[in-house]
C-alpha cells in the first residue's frame, strides 16, 4: 500500500512528468506556479487531511494575509491551510499555496511566532524556490520516471515506487538547501516585522524545535541535514530579528490571543495512519505555587506528561510557572 509521501509525491509530480522534455528544462511561468499548486492541492488535503475547524482555518488564513498585505504587488493569490496531521511542519508549493500541520500548531505559542513560520514559507513562494529546484534538479528525474511508470511491473511493485517518491520527497517536504532556507528565515522576518508582529521570536521558536529534536528524535524541516547548521541559523535569525526590529513600531507578540484560539486543538497521533487522537490541548490558566509535574498530576492526570507539556509550552520542566500565565496542556477527550 502507498504511504503517505507517495501519494503526495504522485499527486505533485503526475502532471509535471507527461509533459516534454523541452518544458521541463524551461522555466515554469508564474501561471503554471499557480495550475502545479492548485492540482496538488487537492491532493495534499487528500492525504493530509483538511483540519475540521473553520474558526481556526479562518484564523490562519487571516493572518496569513496580513502578511501579504505587507508585500507590494504580490504575483499571486495566497491560500493558508491547515492539515489534519500530528507532524511538526510547514510547507509551501507553487503558487501561493501554504500548509501548516496542527502539530506544529500546537508547538506554537504566539501569533508572532505563527507570523515568522507562515512568512518563511511565503518567502519560499515568492523567492519561487519549488520551480528553481525543479529546473535546476528534477528534470530529468522526472523523465526516468514518467517512463519507469509506464512500465506496469513498477505500477504493480508498491516499494519501488515509494522508494523513487521518498526521494524526491525531500525536495518538497525537507526544504531547498542553504540558501533558500537562510533567505526564507530573513524574509519571514521582514514579512512578520512589516505586519506589526515582532520578529524576534524566530530566535526562540528554534531553540524551542530543537529542544524537541533532542527529546523525541525527530526534527522541523528546518533542521534536516540538506539545512544550514542549527546554531548557525538560530544566531543569523536572532542577529537579522534584532536589527528589523530595532527599526521600530509596536510589534505585537500576542501569545493571550494565540493560546485562546488554538483551545481544544487536537493533539498528537501517529502520522503514519488516519487513527484520530483521543488527545487535545486545553488552554490552562496558572495558580499560585502550580509547577509542571503538578499540573501534569492534577489536571492533566498523568504526572509522566509534565515534560512534554513544559515542551509545548517552551520552556524546562522546572522552570518557575507565574500566577495568572497561559498554558497549554494536553488532556483526553472524555
Amino acid at each position: 500500500m502507498k504511504t503517505k509521501t507517495a501519494c503526495l509525491l504522485f499527486a505533485i509530480f503526475s502532471m509535471l512528468i507527461f509533459r516534454s522534455e523541452a518544458a521541463l528544462l524551461n522555466s515554469i511561468s508564474p501561471a503554471g506556479e499557480v495550475d502545479i499548486g492548485r492540482e496538488a492541492d487537492k491532493d495534499i488535503l487528500k492525504v493530509y487531511g483538511y483540519y475540521n475547524n473553520k474558526e481556526l482555518q479562518a484564523y490562519v488564513d487571516d493572518i496569513g494575509q496580513r502578511l501579504i498585505k505587507s508585500i507590494k504587488d504580490p504575483i499571486f493569490d495566497y491560500h493558508f491551510k491547515i492539515v489534519d496531521s500530528p507532524e511538526v511542519n510547514a510547507f509551501a508549493l507553487p503558487g501561493g499555496y501554504i500548509y501548516i500541520t496542527r502539530g506544529m500548531l500546537a508547538y506554537i505559542n504566539s501569533e508572532a511566532e505563527l507570523a515568522v513560520i507562515l512568512g518563511h514559507e511565503i518567502g519560499h513562494v515568492t523567492s519561487h524556490h519549488a520551480v528553481n529546484q525543479m529546473n535546476k534538479s528534477f528534470a530529468s528525474t522526472l523523465l526516468t520516471i514518467a517512463g519507469l511508470i509506464a512500465s506496469q511491473d513498477l505500477r504493480r511493485e508498491a516499494g519501488a515506487w515509494v522508494t523513487i517518491t521518498s526521494q524526491l520527497s525531500n525536495h518538497i517536504l525537507s526544504g531547498y538547501g542553504r540558501e533558500a532556507e537562510m533567505q526564507s528565515d530573513e524574509l519571514g522576518i521582514i514579512y512578520a516585522h512589516s505586519s506589526g508582529y515582532d520578529p524576534r521570536v524566530m530566535t526562540d521558536f528554534f531553540r524551542k524545535l530543537k529542544a524537541r529534536e533532542r527529546f523525541a528524535g525527530t526534527s522541523y524541516h528546518g533542521f534536516l541535514a540538506t539545512h544550514p547548521d542549527t546554531i548557525e541559523r538560530i544566531i543569523s535569525a536572532d542577529d537579522k530579528s534584532n536589527i528589523i526590529a530595532a527599526r521600530g513600531g509596536n510589534l505585537e507578540k500576542s501569545e493571550d490571543r494565540y493560546k485562546t484560539k488554538i483551545e481544544g486543538l487536537s493533539y498528537g497521533g501517529d502520522p503514519k495512519n488516519f487513527k484520530k487522537t483521543d488527545r487535545y490541548l486545553h488552554i490552562y490558566t496558572v495558580k499560585d505555587g502550580d509547577t509542571f509535574r503538578s499540573i501534569a498530576r492534577g489536571v492533566a492526570g498523568d504526572e509522566g506528561s509534565a515534560l512534554e507539556i513544559a515542551m509545548i509550552n517552551g520552556k524546562n520542566i522546572d522552570d518557575t510557572l507565574t500566577s495568572g500565565e497561559m498554558i497549554k496542556i494536553t488532556l483526553k477527550r472524555p
